[in-house]
């Protein structure tokens, strides 16, 4: 049994614990600028043999570019799944809220699900992305055809499932950027 002392320390103690622990957690939002996502983009997705534009849209569409985005199954900018991290990667998950390690393996699980698609014979677009969203057996055990998945809710999805592989547009020089 605790002393009386002890006891009305106890509150402030766990009080003061909880103060601490939530100013060391994540917040719960960083958005990167559009201009910057796209810049690296525009870098890196030709190395991956990828289009830009797609990579964008994909992007946008998982977490309007929130960093920190966490679903509980997928994290980062662009929601990826630690099953699919770890097929194209030995980098640690920890460095999924790193936003440019977070692309730059999300295209490499892009690439790596594009070339499950054309060694299968049905590489499209729109294949990639329920590839990406749904996992590349998913997509297989639908026997390559679209209709036979999930209606994605997502409006970019949406559009990229319907053929349009760029419906969310990048920054121009139009805008400023």
């Amino acid at each position: 049994m605790l002393n009386r002392s002890a006891r009305n320390f106890l509150p402030v103690l766990l009080i003061g614990t909880a103060l601490v622990l939530s100013s060391c957690s994540r917040p719960e939002k960083k958005i990167i600028p559009a201009e910057d996502v796209w810049a690296y983009i525009l870098k890196r997705a030709p190395e991956h043999q990828l289009d830009p534009g797609f990579v964008y849209s994909i992007a946008f569409a998982e977490s309007s570019f929130n960093a920190y985005a966490d679903s509980g199954v997928a994290r980062g900018i662009t929601q990826m799944s630690e099953d699919a991290w770890t097929t194209v990667t030995d980098i640690s998950y920890k460095r999924a809220w790193n936003w440019r390690t977070n692309l730059n393996t999300a295209m490499l699980y892009l690439a790596h699900c594009r070339e499950a698609l054309v060694d299968a014979r049905h590489f499209n677009y729109p294949l990639l992305a329920a590839s990406y969203r749904y996992g590349p057996g998913a997509v297989k055990n639908a026997n390559y055809t679209l209709s036979r998945l999930p209606k994605p809710t997502n409006k970019i999805y949406q559009e990229i499932f319907a053929g349009n592989i760029q419906p969310y547009a990048p920054p121009s020089a139009d805008d400023g950027s």
